[in-house]
C-alpha cells in the first residue's frame, strides 16, 4: 500500500467507526464492534485499488465497508433454528400472556414468565430484530453475497446495489404499511434508533416492538419478493 492509499483509508476510518458503531446498536452484545471495524477496514482496503473518484467514492466505499459487515454478520447465522424457536417461544408467550390479562404485558413480565432476566429477553430480541433484517436483505441480494455483488461484471456496484426502481419499490412497500409498522421502520432505520428507545417512544414493550417489526419486515418481505 502505497502513501496515497494509506492517506485514504485514514480518512475513512470515522465513516468505518460511524457505520460500526450505528450497526452495532441494534445487536445482542454478543457481536463485538471491534469486529465489525475490522471486516470494514478490510474492505475498505480491498476497495481502494478499484475507487473511481470521479463516481462519487465515499458512496461506492460505504456500500463496501457496510457489506462486509453484513457478510460478517450472515456468518454467524442470526437466523439459526435456536433464533427461530425462541422467536416462536416468545411469541406464544406474549399471546398466552396477553390473553390472561387482556392488555399488553410489561418486559418484565415476559421475562417472568420465560424463566429469564430482562437483560437475557432484550438479548434475545436484538438478535430475533436483526434476524428479520438480514432475511429481508437476501430478497435484494438473490442468495449472493456482496462481495459478489461488487465482482460483477454486469454492473457497477452503485447501479446494482441503488437501482431506483427497486428504491422506489420499497418505498411503495413501506407506505402500505399501518401507521406504527411504518413508524418502527422510520425510527429504527432512518432515525436509527435502537429498539429500546423506539418502545420507549411508542408506550409499549420492547418485545411488543419486536413483534410490530417483525409483521412490518415479513409485509415488506411478501411485498418485494414479487417484484425483484
Amino acid at each position: 500500500m502505497n502513501a496515497e492509499e494509506k492517506e485514504i483509508v485514514l480518512s475513512y476510518m470515522p465513516l468505518v467507526q460511524q457505520i460500526a458503531y450505528s450497526l452495532h446498536r441494534h445487536l445482542p452484545s454478543s457481536v463485538d464492534v471491534r469486529d465489525l471495524i475490522g471486516h470494514g477496514v478490510l474492505a475498505l482496503i480491498e476497495a481502494i485499488p478499484k475507487l473511481d473518484k470521479n463516481k462519487n467514492p465515499t458512496a461506492y466505499l460505504r456500500l463496501r465497508i457496510k457489506g462486509a459487515m453484513y457478510d460478517y454478520l450472515r456468518s454467524l447465522d442470526f437466523v439459526s433454528r435456536s433464533v427461530r424457536t425462541k422467536e416462536k417461544n416468545i411469541r406464544q408467550a406474549i399471546e398466552k400472556l396477553s390473553m390472561e390479562k387482556g392488555e399488553e404485558i410489561s418486559d418484565e413480565e415476559l421475562a417472568e414468565f420465560l424463566g429469564e432476566s430482562l437483560e437475557k429477553l432484550e438479548e434475545d430480541l436484538k438478535a430475533i430484530g436483526f434476524s428479520y433484517l438480514i432475511s429481508l436483505e437476501e430478497v435484494f441480494r438473490e442468495g449472493r453475497s456482496y462481495e459478489e455483488i461488487f465482482e460483477s461484471k454486469e454492473e457497477g456496484p452503485e447501479e446494482l446495489v441503488i437501482k431506483k426502481d427497486l428504491r422506489e419499490k420499497l418505498l411503495k412497500a413501506i407506505e402500505e404499511l399501518d401507521y406504527r409498522e411504518k413508524l418502527i421502520i422510520q425510527l429504527l432505520y432512518y432515525e436509527e434508533l435502537p429498539l429500546k428507545d423506539v418502545a420507549k417512544i411508542l408506550g409499549i414493550s420492547i418485545a411488543r416492538a419486536c413483534q410490530i417489526k417483525g409483521v412490518a419486515f415479513e409485509k415488506l418481505k411478501k411485498s418485494l419478493s414479487s417484484l425483484v
